[in-house]
């Protein structure tokens, strides 16, 4: 599903840029500078997004698992099911370009596109909600030099023209995907007033 997503992603970006090759690519920045690019994967003299990390969004954590839903009749019934789960995607996109200008502009029109796109819905893409998603919002993230310098470090690359955006996917889950549960309709319980 991730890779569904930043591939429409991806061609909205190339649309944006305009050229008549596609400027932005899927693949991985670590391996700009190795021979372990396969035939279909040549990053060289392009816009490269790569997933840099991965992270579950803790403060949305704790959501009910069970609710109350209504029936198509409008009576309430409960329902049980694993709750829904928020991710943070890092992308890190570099401009691997053989001139260092173009890369420049390339990485402007990255940061432009997401300016005016940072919110993306079903309009955007379509059939995104067959991926269980309501919308996917992409905001810069400015990363220090001391975490730039570990990033590229482990990548073992050299330093390109780029910028990361934190992609946030908002999950919604189906109904039907959990058991129903009998809801309370009574308590039945006596208070008695016991005097110590």
């Amino acid at each position: 599903m991730i890779d569904q997503v930043l591939s429409a992603i991806v061609e909205l970006l190339n649309d944006h840029i305009g050229n008549t090759e596609p400027e932005v690519l899927l693949g991985n920045l670590a391996l700009m500078d190795s021979s372990q690019q396969g035939a279909g994967t040549n990053i060289t003299d392009r816009v490269i997004m790569s997933v840099i990390n991965i992270q579950e969004e803790s403060t949305l954590r704790n959501n009910p698992a069970n609710k109350q839903i209504y029936d198509t009749a409008g009576l309430p019934r409960g329902v049980s099911r694993n709750p829904g789960i928020y991710l943070n995607v890092f992308l890190l996109i570099g401009a691997n370009k053989e001139q260092y200008s173009t890369g420049l502009q390339r990485i402007s029109q990255v940061i432009s596109f997401f300016q005016s796109n940072s919110i993306f819905t079903e309009t955007h893409i379509p059939g995104l909600s067959n991926f269980g998603l309501d919308k996917i919002l992409l905001d810069l993230y400015s990363a220090s030099f001391e975490e730039l310098n570990q990033l590229w470090g482990i990548m073992g690359g050299k330093y390109i023209p780029s910028v990361v955006y934190k992609m946030r996917l908002a999950y919604f889950s189906s109904i039907e995907e959990g058991m129903e549960i009998p809801l309370v309709k009574t308590i039945d319980s006596q208070f008695t007033n016991k005097r110590l």
